[in-house]
């Protein structure tokens, strides 16, 4: 079992933006697949969820910290 790892907010935020890169990729290629598949509504509904993502893309931390 791995130990846990105590993260700074820089390595928490690294992280995050790596898995948040990954689910979009991943999302993209189900997307081919459905086009392969002639799945085009699997596709659109897919595209719409990736263009969300990236529109509401989590804000940095560093900025975010700055509560007042």
């Amino acid at each position: 079992m791995k130990k846990n790892k105590n993260l700074t907010s820089e390595e928490y935020d690294e992280a995050m933006a790596y898995e948040y890169t990954g689910l979009i990729n991943a999302l993209g290629y189900l997307c081919q697949e459905a086009t392969q598949a002639k799945l085009e509504l699997v596709c659109l509904h897919l595209n719409i969820a990736i263009d969300e993502l990236k529109e509401h893309r989590r804000p940095d931390t560093k900025s975010n910290s700055k509560t007042g």
